[in-house]
């Protein structure tokens, strides 16, 4: 028993010190665009006269995923990109204190228990990445998906809980049902994985025969869409919901709109491993999880039946499975997908290693230790050596000139439209969206939901009157788009724009035309 709490206060002060490590190095600068996307979205629903709208409708589908950045707001803190780093750090710690509660119950030691989250620990407390370090969607998906993952052993597969102790009531199968209803609000991506899971325990359940708490868990899986359904037919705005948070991702994921990368390309075998790979600031960590898992399976035995133990195994390798599924099926080649894949990885090599073995099976479990914290320490030290301060963006003068001119001509609370793809403008200015997404990359990329899009713009410009238009296209500052992107190229956009617009400023980028800048007139 001391030795537990020796091992428990010994996670206690990696954690805190993973976070004063992090906390170290921040700098308020732009790691990661989508990192100024949910700022944005904080910075809109904070000034907004209807909060809750504006956090369904301003958050680019993913109202969650701008959740824990709010809590943040309300408590005091700034909408600043080292506040968000510190929300994602945050997030991830906690994932780490259930994933490690996770590994106990698997009938883990405690010293055990925190070897397999070495690679995390030094990786997360260490890298300088800035997919890593940028606050994105992965941080509370992760954290949700591992709350599930740990729900799933706690109900069935705990140590030392016998079948007729786990029954549980039915207020706990709908609150999981809801938690996993809500994880398509974090980020659409986790839906794969979400289903996977809620499978897995209504076939746990119906083995069991617990019919109404199948009932209560699909109750519970449904009901967020239902309220968040039943709220825009509230407004008459039922096909918004559907356009924004069904049918803009299912373009984005699963169709060629957004990724040309054929089918069979998306799933290679390479192209996993290039994901994976790419980042030095995580190579170890993954190249030791992937080698443990591994070497746990080939000194594992080759018994197969579908016992209790087997079962939770399926479940394990099924998880990680989906879990590349998801991290590849849009064909993007954006490196903190792959922040989901350290916790499925060290969660199959628990399972594994948590069986009950004997002789030489032994002796590859601590081979399996072993391989998990070199890997760790040495992704920590190539971190700590190698790792470099954020750098400021290239344009940030052709920024700060921009920003300079927006803020001579706006108040606090007027709003700012930016024609392009550029969310940080909105933090750098501090102003709220005048558009429902921070970008417009949606409208001016070819899509299905392109006339939608316009729509919405328009009707949006028309609500919220945005005293500044700013037309990035054609500039150097632009992240996505170019000069035959203009908004003039867009009849009902060049309309509205020369009807109520005027421009006043130009900044100078080095591009023919640099960026524009119209105000309300």
């Amino acid at each position: 028993m001391d030795k537990t709490k020796t091992v428990n206060r010994l996670l206690a002060g990696c954690l805190v010190v993973i976070f004063l490590l992090r906390w170290s190095h921040m700098a308020d600068r732009e790691p990661n665009i989508d990192t100024s996307t949910w700022l944005a979205g904080v910075i809109s629903v904070d000034k907004s006269s209807d909060p809750i709208w504006t956090w369904l409708n301003y958050t680019d589908g993913r109202p969650l995923t701008v959740a824990p950045l709010l809590i943040a707001r309300a408590l005091g803190f700034e909408a600043s990109y080292p506040v968000a780093e510190g929300v994602g750090i945050i997030c991830w710690l906690i994932t780490l204190l259930i994933l490690y509660k996770t590994l106990r119950w698997l009938s883990l030691s405690a010293l055990h228990a925190l070897i397999l989250l070495a690679p995390i620990l030094c990786w997360l407390g260490t890298t300088g990445y800035h997919d890593h370090i940028a606050y994105n969607s992965e941080a509370i998906s992760v954290l949700m998906l591992t709350a599930g993952v740990s729900a799933y052993v706690f109900a069935f597969y705990r140590r030392g809980l016998s079948d007729v102790a786990r029954q549980l009531p039915f207020s706990f199968w709908l609150c999981l049902g809801i938690w996993f209803g809500l994880l398509a609000y974090a980020k659409f991506q986790n839906v794969p994985m979400g289903l996977v899971m809620a499978a897995f325990f209504a076939y746990e359940l119906l083995a069991r025969l617990q019919w109404k708490n199948v009932f209560w868990l699909v109750l519970g899986g449904v009901l967020p869409t239902i309220l968040i359904n039943l709220y825009f037919a509230w407004y008459g705005e039922l096909t918004t919901f559907w356009n924004n948070y069904f049918w803009y991702y299912f373009y984005y994921g699963y169709s060629d709109e957004f990724s040309k990368l054929p089918i069979f390309k998306r799933f290679s075998p390479w192209r996993a491993g290039s994901l994976m790979w790419q980042s030095n600031a995580i190579r170890f960590a993954f190249s030791g999880l992937c080698l443990a898992v591994f070497v746990a399976f080939w000194g594992g035995g080759r018994k197969r039946s579908l016992n209790r133990w087997d079962r939770l195994l399926l479940f394990a390798g099924c998880y990680l499975i989906v879990t590349f599924y998801a991290v590849l099926q849009s064909g993007n080649p954006y490196t903190h997908y792959t922040l989901f894949l350290p916790v499925p990885l060290t969660f199959l090599i628990g399972v594994v290693v948590s069986r009950p073995s004997t002789g030489h099976r032994e002796t590859f479990k601590n081979w399996v230790y072993g391989i998990v914290l070199i890997s760790g320490i040495g992704q920590g030290v190539f971190n700590s050596i190698e790792r470099e301060p954020l750098l400021p963006l290239w344009h940030d003068n052709y920024d700060q000139q921009l920003v300079k001119i927006i803020k001579a001509n706006t108040q606090p609370n007027d709003r700012l439209v930016i024609w392009g793809y550029a969310d940080r403008l909105y933090i750098y200015t501090g102003l709220p969206m005048g558009f429902r997404w921070p970008y417009t990359i949606g409208i001016y990329w070819p899509s299905a939901l392109h006339d939608i899009r316009v729509d919405y713009f328009l009707k949006d410009m028309l609500q919220n009157k945005p005293v500044i238009f700013v037309d990035l296209n054609g500039s150097f500052i632009n992240t996505e788009g170019n000069a035959k992107h203009r908004h003039e190229n867009f009849p009902p956009i060049a309309n509205f724009v020369r009807q109520h617009y005027q421009m006043i400023a130009q900044v100078k980028d080095g591009s023919p035309e640099g960026v524009r800048i119209y105000k309300l007139k």
